[in-house]
């Protein structure tokens, strides 16, 4: 009993790839793999950025009273810079444009009891809003878990990419 094996395949693929480094084509591949692993990044950074409504409990008027708000300022500030090329690789930045974002990513100290006021009018002569109950909030740490997916995904990132390069620059 034998095995047989087709090395066409392998022949194409190979034969592709020295197309696509004789052709000069190399630096646009490198940007679009680039490209693509900073766009992975945002959606993960996105998804991990907390949104939605947050809630805050005070007194008025001697009964227990909560105020709801929605945000979602962070994950809309989300940014790719442009692409740097070097002579040995290619980087794209991401960022947060939020000023809060390295807060609401690493966590941060807030002085227990301190008064919060509301943003707006006060309600009988009373200023509206709650005290700080915690000395430290913890971070949400989107940064941490985008890089960790885009590179627990980067080899099949550049395979894609490169199947769909090749693909479109007549190859198998």
């Amino acid at each position: 009993m034998g095995v047989e094996f087709n090395l066409k395949d392998f022949t194409d693929f190979k034969d592709g790839l020295i197309k696509l480094s004789q052709s000069g084509n190399i630096r646009a591949f490198n940007k679009e793999v680039v490209e693509n692993m900073a766009s992975v990044y945002v959606r993960e950074a996105k998804l991990n950025t907390p949104v939605g409504k947050r809630s805050v409990k005070f007194m008025q008027h001697g009964k227990i009273q909560t105020k709801y708000f929605d945000s979602e300022h962070t994950r809309q500030s989300w940014s790719v810079g442009k692409y740097q090329l070097n002579n040995t690789s290619g980087k794209v930045e991401v960022f947060n444009t939020s000023s809060y974002a390295s807060f609401l990513n690493d966590g941060h100290r807030q002085e227990v009891g301190r008064f919060l006021p509301w943003i707006g009018q006060s309600k009988g002569g009373v200023m509206q809003g709650g005290r700080l109950k915690k000395s430290w909030v913890d971070g949400a740490y989107m940064h941490e878990k985008a890089e960790k997916v885009v590179n627990k995904n980067a080899k099949r990132i550049m395979e894609i990419t490169l199947k769909k390069w090749i693909e479109d620059h007549g190859g198998y």
